[in-house]
């Protein structure tokens, strides 16, 4: 296919992501970060976000996630940014083709302050939904933090497959027994123990280590959106925050990774990854959306 833009291993391409999706090779690409289209029955300046009712809307990403999974390497992640509209779907849909033990969590993105709804409830979240292909097998950059933390590594209840004796150097824990689990699976339990961040207290393993936890409520300031119903912005209304393209990246990938974003829009993700030092593929059926991400991705200096 031919490449619309391809400079400083950043590549845009001006077509339809599917066409895009099966000419990709297998195996190709390290994270795949999309702000889908929410089908909102919106029409703007330059697109039309209306897909169809859900069933044709399911079936139309269908065929373009199974073409995902398939470029993704094995140890890649995926995430999809979507709202209130399609999230259940979609997971149902993610759910089929990757397996329900490829899901990892799901995110909950505040993108604005009370709008005054009027007789509902006010949405303030988007909803991120985070898949990996391999369960065993992901790259996960964990937070160094400059304070030590003792955190728990079990919880209550039974689940056979995390519930097993553990021979810590002697002592031995009887999960059980005890009507407990171990939060993680039992190699990565002694694979901790080794590196020195279990101690155990009262006879349960707790981790010690400068790891600062992150949850999946990202509700800080800078998650929101800069959204104005006055003014129009370059692409879309509600470009996502560069902070929220900038945790996933820097969490799932590596210096010199692919990245691969087939909802460009307005560029965030092309523009996060080339300051992190990453290769990007990248896709919108719109000029537009592509003209705007070049000139972005021009400023950085």
């Amino acid at each position: 296919m031919d490449k619309y833009y391809d400079e400083d291993n950043q590549i845009i391409y001006n077509c339809d992501n599917l066409d895009l999706l099966k000419n990709l090779k297998s195996n190709s690409i390290d994270l795949i970060y999309c702000d889908i289209l929410y089908n909102t029955g919106k029409v703007f300046d330059d697109y039309n976000d209306n897909i169809g009712d859900t069933d044709y809307a399911v079936n139309w990403y269908k065929k373009r996630i199974i073409e995902m999974k398939r470029v993704l390497k094995d140890n890649g992640s995926i995430f999809l940014h979507c709202n209130w509209r399609l999230d259940s779907y979609m997971r149902i849909l993610m759910d089929e083709i990757f397996s329900p033990s490829c899901f990892r969590n799901r995110i909950y993105r505040r993108h604005s302050k009370e709008r005054g709804f009027y007789r509902n409830f006010d949405s303030q979240v988007d909803i991120i939904l985070y898949y990996v292909k391999d369960p065993a097998n992901f790259t996960f950059n964990e937070i160094k933090s400059e304070t030590e933390k003792v955190t728990p590594l079990f919880e209550n209840g039974y689940i056979k497959e995390r519930s097993k004796s553990v021979n810590f150097n002697g002592t031995i824990v009887d999960f059980k027994k005890l009507n407990k689990h171990y939060l993680v699976s039992k190699k990565e339990l002694m694979r901790l123990y080794k590196n020195n961040e279990v101690v155990l207290i009262d006879n349960l393993p707790y981790r010690r280590s400068f790891i600062e936890s992150v949850g999946n409520l990202w509700d800080s300031e800078e998650m929101l959106d800069n959204y104005s119903r006055n003014k129009v912005s370059d692409t879309y209304d509600t470009p996502k925050p560069e902070a929220v393209v900038e945790k996933i990246i820097k969490t799932c990938s590596n210096e010199g990774d692919t990245i691969a974003d087939f909802f460009l829009g307005g560029g965030t993700t092309a523009v996060v990854a080339k300051k992190l030092n990453r290769k990007g593929i990248y896709c919108d059926i719109n000029k537009k959306a592509c003209d705007v991400t070049i000139r972005k991705l021009k400023e950085i200096q």
